[in-house]
């Protein structure tokens, strides 16, 4: 019991390290606060087993639940939101703490190391001490080991839910596609076909009812790789330049990380997932005219009924605006636009159905024969496997770094895709062979 009763202790005194950096916005503190009541309970329900050898220590440590209960009730009525600039500036101190391994500084930011292994730590797990950090599934207070050579560290969780949202804005597809949470590399999903259940009408008294049971779902598998780019750094940090530092962060992994994203979703080729262009079992249709020059409205009409009414009523197309550009440019004989641009709502639609602008789709110009240029589809059928976390690590093993002093700043994160049944419900629209 004795053991318990460490352990106990061990939990409320993480618990009084309250999460004092703030938070980006109040949804982001809600999630935290009921995440630290169900962890009092489980304290609470701990007590109340011990037996009466520890009463006494049991009636203090009890008292303790009751403050920091309250002191959780208060907080979560009114938490501390950061401002713009100071999350930056939290942001780029962490990743200075982290460039120069000052780990004291990085765990004051809820920043946490990430132990060189094939499975990446998990934040919730650390904690810091007078001891240095510490695993709660190490034997209790074990340290972690010699982090002195440690050199990755996952940022403020916090700070990432903001990184994303930014992101976000950056990416068509992001806000679009179905996001799933994955705690392991990879997870199974069941897809399951339209219509799944058979329905039979009975027409006389006594008649035999046949058996009919639902098409059982098909799994599939949804797999989580790691992504890692590289920003050029200098390893010159000031106070001063915090708020600029995270900004530069910001800017750097959001424009890439954007673009990447939509290319996954529609371009990528087994790179490694297959977008929804690539995918070997997408409908293919053949526009009228030899070239991609002869397009026109009507080619885009006369494809969509490809695709069943019950699964195109949510489906929008996605093309480069080169392309729609020139559909919106031809003009009839008294040189009057056949299609023209919605002005009474965004986004606009193209021959009744929503179009989404994807600046990685080719452009007009560089569409060759044969070759797939828009697709028409449900946006939901891609699949986004999201592992939480983002790895920074100061970088100078490079040749850029031995012959021109240029440092770098690693990131990584992980993610899958996958598009969900392509086969009947995503469309590509493509030049002739």
């Amino acid at each position: 019991m004795s053991e318990v009763l460490t352990a106990v202790k061990q939990k409320i005194a993480e618990m009084k390290k309250i999460e004092h950096c703030g938070f980006a916005n109040t949804e982001t503190a809600t999630a935290y606060f009921q995440e630290k009541k169900a962890i009092l309970e489980g304290i609470v329900k701990t007590i109340e087993a011990m037996t009466e050898k520890e009463a006494g220590e049991v009636e203090a440590l009890k008292s303790t639940v009751k403050l920091l209960r309250d002191d959780i009730k208060a907080q979560a009525k009114s938490p501390r939101e950061l401002s713009r600039r100071e999350m930056l500036h939290n942001l780029g101190k962490g990743i200075s703490a982290a460039w120069a391994g000052n780990h004291k500084t990085l765990a004051e930011l809820a920043f946490s190391p990430n132990v060189k292994s094939d499975n990446w730590t998990n934040p919730r797990d650390v904690s810091w001490s007078e001891k240095g950090w510490t695993v709660a599934k190490a034997p209790l207070g074990e340290p972690m080991g010699n982090m002195a050579g440690n050199d990755q560290y996952l940022i403020n969780p916090v700070y990432e839910t903001e990184i994303m949202q930014a992101a976000a804005k950056k990416s068509v597809m992001m806000n679009l596609v179905r996001h799933r949470p994955m705690l392991a590399p990879s997870i199974f999903l069941p897809t399951r076909e339209r219509g799944g259940v058979e329905l039979h009408w009975l027409t006389a008294y006594g008649q035999q009812i046949k058996g009919s049971k639902p098409k059982g779902a098909q799994r599939v598998e949804l797999k989580a790789y790691t992504l890692a780019g590289y920003i050029p750094w200098f390893d010159e940090f000031e106070e001063d330049v915090f708020v600029d530092l995270g900004q530069m962060f910001i800017d750097e992994f959001i424009e890439v990380y954007g673009q990447e994203f939509d290319r996954q979703c529609l371009l990528a080729d087994n790179d490694p997932f297959c977008g929804a262009m690539a995918c070997a079992d997408v409908t293919k249709v053949e526009i009228a005219g030899a070239a991609v020059n002869d397009l026109t409205w009507k080619d885009f009409r006369d494809a969509v009924y490809k695709i069943p009414a019950e699964e195109r009523k949510d489906c929008a197309w996605f093309l480069n605006e080169t392309v729609l550009n020139h559909i919106a440019s031809i003009e009839d004989t008294t040189g009057r636009p056949i299609w023209r641009r919605p002005t009474e709502a965004m986004p606009g639609r193209l021959d009744l159905y929503p179009y989404h602008e994807v600046n990685i789709l080719p452009q007009l110009a560089d569409i060759k024969a044969n070759q797939p240029f828009a697709v028409f589809m449900n946006p939901k059928r891609i699949q986004h496997g999201n592992r939480k976390g983002i790895e920074i690590k100061k970088f100078d093993g490079t040749t850029e770094s031995m012959e021109y002093g240029e440092l770098f700043l690693r990131f990584r994160k992980r993610d899958g895709f996958l598009v969900a049944q392509p086969k009947g419900n995503v469309l590509v629209l493509k030049t002739k062979a």
